[in-house]
């Protein structure tokens, strides 16, 4: 157990007392850092009126049971915990001084992955290749479409195809899903096909904005099979760097068409 005792100095002894202090001021002591320096308590100090986790921790305190609740039940696939996602969600929005939410999204957190077609002069699409799957499959994910552009019938689609073999033969089950027409706030988008049992070695989802001028937003992506969750991402990126994602390769992994850089492809911050 710790023990605490509280020291009064006397006043003659001021004077010595801060010169001592000064002494060890100029020297590095040992701290927990990220890169491997140390700092001396004024820099600390600096750094505490610096960082917004002082300020996050009052309003995380300040909150009600089930209000923590609510930022627990609305992490998705981020793999936080509730204060996790409370503590990004803040330090982002003081960061850039935009309003504070009052509580989380269930359809979406901090990231999502933006799909868009630019002058819908090219076809825009990408896949995720899994396999060995136990069937049924189920796919889902939130999405939320801006139309820049009407669509004149072509709207913005996802395509599934499972492979499996019978007697010998590479036979495919399909599945297809289209969005709603126009712009659509944030709405769940899900498909089950296959067969209960059948063994499945492939797996394509294919989503395809072609000749369609719109940005479409994704997350919460969830690919299920006959024993629960297969594949699930919420499109994550720490500070400063990317959304870190597996290349196809041997039948797993994305595959961006015609490539994952900007303006068809980007993980942005979601309002």
């Amino acid at each position: 157990m710790t023990k605490v005792a509280q020291m009064s100095i006397p006043p003659e002894f001021d004077a010595l007392l801060k010169k001592i202090l000064a002494h060890f001021d100029q020297q590095a002591y040992p701290t927990w850092a990220s890169r491997f320096f140390h700092t001396t308590r004024s820099a600390k100090k600096a750094l505490i009126e610096k960082t917004y986790l002082t300020h996050i921790h009052d309003l995380w305190s300040v909150l009600t049971p089930a209000e923590k609740l609510t930022w627990k039940a609305g992490v998705g696939y981020t793999g936080y915990s509730g204060y996790q996602l409370f503590t990004a969600e803040m330090s982002y929005q003081r960061k850039h001084n935009t309003p504070l939410p009052r509580a989380p999204y269930t359809t979406h957190q901090l990231y999502g992955l933006k799909m868009s077609n630019p002058g819908a002069k090219t076809p825009i699409r990408f896949r995720l290749h899994l396999k060995d799957l136990l069937g049924p499959i189920t796919i889902s994910f939130n999405y939320k479409k801006q139309e820049i552009l009407p669509t004149g019938g072509l709207p913005f689609t996802m395509n599934a195809t499972a492979y499996y073999f019978d007697g010998g033969l590479n036979i495919a089950d399909t599945t297809t899903w289209s969005a709603a027409a126009g712009n659509v706030a944030w709405a769940l988008a899900s498909k089950t096909f296959g067969t209960a049992g059948q063994k499945y070695f492939h797996l394509i989802v294919e989503c395809i904005l072609d000749n369609y001028e719109a940005d479409i937003f994704f997350d919460n992506l969830r690919i299920a099979d006959g024993l629960g969750t297969f594949y699930a991402d919420s499109f994550n990126q720490k500070v400063g760097q990317i959304w870190d994602y597996y290349a196809f390769y041997r039948k797993q992994g994305w595959a961006f068409d015609p490539s994952f850089t900007v303006p068809n492809f980007e993980v942005v911050y979601l309002d």
